[in-house]
């Protein structure tokens, strides 16, 4: 394996951008090259499944869950050339570490992620000590995709491109304290652009942050 030739690819972007669509087109692409692909998401987005990532369009691939970063090294095998996450915003930050160890070996490294959270601020990794920014810092090669905003007015769908996302309690903008992660869908969250989204206040942005998974 020529080590020369290895990459980081990183597919950022909101909510419903289409960006584990995204990350299986392009898996499937390598394998109808030939090159072996073995892909992995995180345990606390199993919403689908335990043995498949699937796009919020219904595409779905098959996908290995774990519950540390460091499981991709162990389980990466020998012959493959491709290893591919999705969902990375929610690990620890040795993710990064690990993604460009493995880039390092010649093998592509294909990587999914939220850029934001719900707040509009980098989404940060579970232990805090990084966020995706510092990702997209090492990355070799990348794509920004947007959605579609949905506010609706008077019976009518914004449609501009959505660069945000806001989320919704009982049909509420979600406090500013509230937790960074909760996995949800449609319901929970909207893709917003500028216009659309409703910002946090500074005295909001004072207030003290729960942890990013609370017990």
């Amino acid at each position: 394996m020529d080590a020369t030739h290895g990459t980081l690819e990183l597919i950022i972007g909101t909510m419903f951008s289409g960006k584990s669509t995204e990350l299986i087109r392009r898996a499937n692409r390598y394998e109808i090259a030939g090159r072996k692909v073995q892909l992995f998401k995180p345990s606390i987005d199993d919403r689908y499944g335990v043995a498949n990532i699937t796009s919020h369009d219904g595409l779905t691939r098959r996908v290995e869950y774990v519950e540390h970063a460091a499981e991709i090294l162990e389980r990466v095998d020998d012959a493959t050339r491709v290893v591919a996450v999705d969902e990375v915003q929610f690990f620890a930050s040795d993710i990064i570490e690990i993604c460009d160890s493995l880039a390092h070996t010649g093998r592509t490294v294909l990587t999914s992620g939220l850029l934001k959270d719900f707040r509009d601020d980098y989404f940060p990794f579970s232990d805090g000590r990084k966020d995706m920014s510092d990702l997209v810092r090492v990355a070799d090669y990348m794509i920004y995709l947007k959605a579609i905003c949905t506010y609706e007015e008077n019976g009518e769908i914004c449609g501009r491109e959505a660069t945000r996302v806001q989320r919704f309690n009982d049909g509420k903008v979600a406090p500013y304290d509230s937790p960074v992660v909760v996995v949800g869908g449609s319901v929970e969250y909207k893709p917003r652009c500028r216009s659309h989204f409703q910002t946090y206040s500074q005295k909001a942005r004072r207030t003290r942050v729960l942890p990013l998974f609370p017990e």
